[in-house]
């Protein structure tokens, strides 16, 4: 008895302290913290005397950069390689601090960051109702001495800001960014690019309309603008290499990476390479791969001489009757005689539910080894072939006069489609590619 006696005093006893140190809060007031963090956060954004820049990888792909110049009173400058206008055109909007789950960047002003994730599929690039499903919410993450981390609020993309020197934002100001993405297009578009590692020629490709390069098709990457290259957002990796940027020769107007000190040069070649795969597609013909479709309007990055060779054969077959004929796709099948069906499907826009094909036949002379061929015409046209044969004859003179290369090439193609092309070997800058059935 005696002893729960004890123990009840010692109860009262503390029960007692605890709440005289309940009635004497140590406490900070939660609001005063919050509003003490967010001015913080502010000083942050604003201790960038030459502004920052930013980017943003959103999920949707793509990848955007941001020159930022905040204010005190609540407004923010930018730049942007969205667009050629966006590049040029300094903008203004406004942005504000809020504390959320945690303190939170909010651009409330339609602005350049908006873009991306705009529903409007024609302004963001992306789909309608989703934009690319980009951000303009974030909450920040990580401060250091010279960058800023955020984590977007609604899709959780990656928003990094790093302070500018004095040197690139009067760049920026000045309008450099738009003539850098200009050259990169020139050095681009509708080019066979590609790297020299151990001695083989590996192809890349590089967009600058949909911000994505990659090697081989293999490894690939969304980029943003930098002044003097592109970053990555994440590294590209083929063989024993890793490349994390891509840097810019302003005087060669070239792009290139680094392998420690050694440049690799990203150099263009006058006819597509044939990728490294095996077996090699010449020694799957009509085996495995019984077509080739060449379709000029979903594929129309072919050689100069074989457009000529198209659009002289085109033309002429209108003229057939006057009809203004044209040809649709053409086929190329393989046959396991070692001989090709060269197959023109073409049109009378009078019959536009119709179609007509027209069969020029060939002996494939292969060389199994190189994977080269040269082609000889069987027999007599017939048919369909026999009435547009004078009138498509660039075409056919063009697969009788040339040898080619039968190789699996990284071309623009439908999606998921596998591509053969026909390279040619006496001048390199002639040839033509289709996707390939089976």
């Amino acid at each position: 008895m005696k002893k729960q006696l004890i123990y009840i005093a010692l109860a009262i006893l503390g029960f007692v302290v605890s709440c005289k140190k309940d009635e004497d809060p140590k406490l900070e007031d939660p609001d005063k913290r919050i509003a003490a963090e967010l001015v913080a956060k502010q000083a942050d954004l604003l201790a960038a005397p030459n502004g920052w820049r930013a980017t943003i990888y959103p999920k949707g792909g793509k990848g955007f950069m941001y020159y930022l110049k905040f204010n005190a009173d609540g407004t923010v400058k930018m730049l942007s390689d969205f667009n050629a206008t966006t590049s040029t055109v300094l903008a203004e909007s406004t942005y504000r601090l809020k504390a959320l789950m945690r303190p939170t960047l909010i651009f409330d002003g339609y602005s350049y960051i908006h873009f991306p994730a705009d529903p409007n599929g024609s302004v963001s690039g992306g789909n309608n109702a989703t934009g690319l499903a980009s951000d303009f919410e974030f909450a920040f993450t990580k401060t250091t001495t010279d960058s800023i981390y955020f984590d977007g609020i609604f899709n959780g993309n990656k928003f990094n800001m790093s302070k500018l020197t004095a040197a690139d934002e009067q760049k920026f100001l000045a309008g450099a960014l738009k003539p850098f993405i200009d050259d990169a297009t020139t050095a681009t578009s509708n080019k066979i690019l590609f790297i020299l590692l151990d001695g083989k020629q590996i192809p890349v490709s590089i967009s600058v309309s949909n911000k994505s390069i990659s090697i081989a098709g293999k490894t690939s990457s969304p980029f943003a603008f930098k002044l003097d290259g592109l970053e990555l957002k994440s590294p590209l990796k083929i063989n024993n290499y890793t490349f994390d940027r891509v840097y810019w020769d302003d005087v060669n107007k070239q792009f290139y990476f680094l392998n420690g000190t050694t440049k690799i040069v990203i150099e263009v070649s006058l006819s597509p390479l044939p990728l490294d795969e095996t077996p090699e597609l010449h020694t799957l013909l009509a085996s495995r791969w019984n077509s080739l479709l060449i379709n000029m309007s979903t594929m129309p990055d072919q050689s100069a001489t074989f457009k000529t060779a198209y659009n002289t054969a085109n033309a002429s077959l209108g003229t057939l009757g006057n009809a203004g004929r044209y040809i649709e796709y053409i086929t190329i099948l393989f046959n396991t005689n070692g001989t090709i069906n060269f197959q023109i499907r073409y049109r009378n826009p009078s019959s536009p539910n119709s179609f007509f094909l027209a069969d020029f036949n060939y002996t494939m002379n292969l060389n199994a080894t190189t994977g080269v061929a040269t082609f000889t015409q069987l027999g007599t046209p017939s048919g369909n072939a026999s009435t547009i044969a004078t009138y498509v004859v660039a075409l056919r003179n063009y697969i009788a006069n040339n040898s080619f290369k039968i190789a699996y090439i990284s071309a623009a193609a439908p999606a998921g489609a596998k591509v053969g092309g026909f390279l040619g070997q006496s001048n390199p800058a002639s040839f033509f590619y289709g996707t390939l059935s089976q």
